[in-house]
């Protein structure tokens, strides 16, 4: 009896833990970070799911993924190992922070995302990213 118990109970912890990792980051932080690794790692699929749904967000991610994939395997492998450099953080407003950030295998690239707030939830907006335009 006792086996099953815990047996149960293992299970009930194991599926809590798979769940939780499937949740989506919470802040504009951790979302923009999220968004950085997944691309890093190129798991296009999770980074897709912390974008703001849009038709002008979708073609430029779907150009940006081609591009990305693109690179040399030696490249990718580098910015698969690489760690996230926040350099700075910008809150336009409660719903709007810009992103500026780096890698550590490129130091010297500078990229900006906007992160925004939709219905509670924190969002990658690249049409920030590629035009500039808040």
């Amino acid at each position: 009896m006792k086996q099953k118990f815990y047996r149960l109970l293992s299970c009930c912890f194991f599926l809590f833990s798979c769940q939780s990792n499937n949740e989506l980051p919470n802040t504009d932080i951790d979302v923009a970070r999220a968004f950085i690794k997944d691309i890093q790692q190129s798991n296009f699929t999770q980074a897709e799911k912390l974008m703001l749904k849009e038709e002008t967000n979708n073609q430029y991610f779907d150009r940006f993924e081609e591009h990305f994939k693109s690179r040399p395997k030696e490249e990718l492998e580098l910015y698969k190992n690489a760690d996230i450099i926040i350099n700075e953080m910008t809150p336009v407003s409660d719903s709007v922070t810009i992103i500026n950030y780096s890698n550590s295998f490129n130091k010297n690239e500078k990229n900006k995302l906007k992160v925004v707030r939709v219905n509670g939830q924190w969002l990658i907006d690249l049409k920030y990213t590629f035009s500039g335009n808040l």
